[in-house]
């Protein structure tokens, strides 16, 4: 069976390549399965599967600029350009790998001819992506959907590898006798003047169903009979007809080339999909929204691409809270065991306009199932890296468990609008969301603690020993003088622990403009009573602070300190740490 024209057929030398050849054709080969790849695990339209579909198209335009073509040959688990093998399946590698899905179907080769365009490889990657899990029933295969795809750029023979499996037999050698009758049955021929006759000893003419002599029994139904009949009347008046109605609409939209007629077949469409969800008929609405994006792929590079705005309205349309609030009480049915049935909504999900994420954010905590809860997320990543601007208004919300839901989400937002968020985060109600917040953006930006000074106020005095850790890992003239002042004015009332934490992130973010301050809190005789704190611990901070300056300036107050009379003074530069240990606190802050 081929799939274009026999005059593209390309000549299969078995050992005629130059190490040239077969380097370009690994490359291809290499191209073609890291394509089929992303377009298993990512939805059409994904940039990752444009951009391997971009790069394997561009690498075969490269391949025909000294070709016509390419041949490759397929056989179990191995991939073959003449008698060189380019790829192969391994007995670990899932059953979903490219050639096992071509051979499984019975096709022997494969040909791509000069002029292959973007739309034929989006074709048969998406036909492959339809079959690629064999089922006890389907509707077509393969070979059909490639056939039926009138290909001009790709080619391959198929066979049917059942019947190749059967044994073959030679009816030729075996003999049968037909067993004697005295009764041969009769032989019924057309009587053009009767009409039904047969030949035989006697002849037996049709009768009339009026004809008295046939006995009125015959016609009677039986009581079993009539309860089949009955059943089969109310499975006929039941019949849902939903999916022959998304196929033929299917089939109109593929045939219209007129932009007005299109938007009001997509318009019914939409009434139709409504319907769908009603009944709850998700895997219809996958197949559908599979074809409509396939459409958008092969018409943008035709002169049928005033389509594809046209079909992204649809989507847009669809994520109306109107149609999509239909969704959310199936939602609330899932339950952990329905895998399957949560797997196709999440693909579905994957076709909306990012708008439903503020349709799925409460559903996150009125659902019950921890499995439609991390569905509900992974969907909400998904969509952010079209547009994050649905969660900026979910997370405006004054809801902590929803915002507490969505923190593994949140770590894994990236991008510059991630920080928008992520600081808006760190002024919410809910400690633990706020502390995320602080953590993410101190880890990826750490000149951000400059902006999250204020927090030095937190209520929770973990993310204030946070924001002190992020201070201690700077060295700025600006921090220096924010954090002076805050220690003047605002932190007698703290405890010991907290109030050393202060000056040691004073001492690693600080330079010798802290140490008029410092020499003052640490040296004066009257300080504690000057202060009003009344508390040792402010000169042991100053004295550890200036041991962390590393200045000669600050050794020399250090070491004037150890030589004081007083004897509190004494013992709070005894506790600064040494010059060894500073070094070791500077790494490590």
């Amino acid at each position: 069976m081929n799939a274009s024209p026999a005059e593209n057929k390309i000549p299969s030398p078995e050992n005629s390549f130059t190490e040239q050849d077969i380097n370009e054709a690994q490359n291809l080969v290499n191209l073609l399965v890291l394509a089929w790849k992303n377009y298993s695990l990512y939805p059409e339209g994904h940039a990752a599967v444009i951009k391997a579909l971009k790069n394997l198209k561009a690498a075969f335009e490269d391949f025909f600029l000294n070709h016509s073509g390419i041949r490759f040959t397929l056989e179990k688990n191995r991939l073959l350009y003449g008698t060189n093998l380019l790829h192969e399946v391994f007995a670990d590698t899932p059953s979903e790998d490219l050639v096992s899905i071509l051979f499984r179907d019975g096709i022997q080769w494969l040909e791509f001819h000069l002029g292959l365009p973007l739309d034929e490889l989006v074709y048969f990657f998406s036909t492959l992506h339809k079959y690629r899990i064999l089922a006890e029933e389907t509707e077509g295969d393969i070979v059909t959907d490639l056939t039926d795809g009138n290909l001009e750029y790709i080619n391959f023979k198929a066979v049917d590898i059942f019947w190749e499996d059967l044994p073959l037999i030679d009816f030729s050698s075996i003999k049968t006798t037909l067993p004697a009758t005295e009764n041969p049955p009769p032989q019924v021929m057309l009587d053009h003047g009767s009409g039904l006759k047969a030949s035989g000893r006697d002849e037996i003419e049709a009768k009339s169903i009026a004809d008295p002599s046939i006995s009125a029994a015959l016609w009677e139904i039986s009581s079993p009979e009539q309860k089949k009949l009955q059943k089969m009347v109310q499975e006929e008046e039941n019949w849902n007809n939903t999916e022959d109605v998304l196929d033929v609409l299917l089939v109109i939209l593929r045939s219209q080339t007129d932009q007005y007629s299109f938007s009001s077949v997509l318009d019914f469409t939409l009434e139709e999909v409504a319907d769908t969800i009603q009944q709850g008929e998700f895997g219809l609405l996958l197949n559908l929204f599979q074809s409509l994006y396939q459409m958008i792929h092969r018409d943008a590079f035709t002169q049928l691409n005033w389509r594809c705005p046209l079909i992204e309205r649809f989507f847009q349309d669809l994520s109306h809270p109107d149609i999509f609030d239909l969704i959310t009480g199936k939602l609330m049915m899932l339950k952990d065991g329905d895998t399957e049935e949560i797997q196709t909504m999440r693909e579905v999900f994957l076709y909306f306009s990012p708008s439903i994420i503020l349709s799925l954010g409460p559903v996150i905590l009125q659902s019950r199932s921890p499995a439609v809860q991390k569905m509900i997320i992974k969907v909400i990543e998904y969509l952010c890296l079209k547009d994050m601007s649905p969660l900026e208004m979910l997370l405006d919300y004054p809801d902590q468990k929803l915002a507490e839901k969505l923190l593994p989400l949140l770590s894994r937002l990236r991008g510059e609008r991630s920080y928008g968020i992520f600081f808006k985060m760190s002024e919410h109600s809910s400690e633990k969301v706020r502390r995320e917040a602080v953590r993410v953006l101190l880890v990826r930006e750490p000149q951000s603690v400059l902006k999250l000074f204020p927090l030095i106020n937190d209520p929770s005095i973990k993310i204030r020993r946070d924001i002190l850790a992020g201070i201690a890992k700077q060295k700025s003239s600006v921090l220096e003088n924010l954090l002076l002042k805050y220690i003047k004015e605002n932190i007698g009332q703290q405890n010991a622990d907290y109030i050393l934490a202060c000056y040691k992130a004073l001492g690693h973010c600080g330079s010798n403009r802290a140490i008029p301050y410092l020499r003052r809190v640490l040296l004066a005789h009257g300080w504690n009573r000057f202060f009003g704190l009344g508390k040792p611990v402010h000169r042991e901070g100053a004295a550890t602070a200036l041991a962390l300056l590393e200045s000669r300036q600050a050794e020399n107050i250090l070491l004037e300190a150890s030589k004081s009379r007083f004897r509190v003074i004494r013992e709070a530069s005894h506790k600064a740490p040494t010059r060894n240990n500073a070094e070791g606190e500077g790494r490590n802050g």
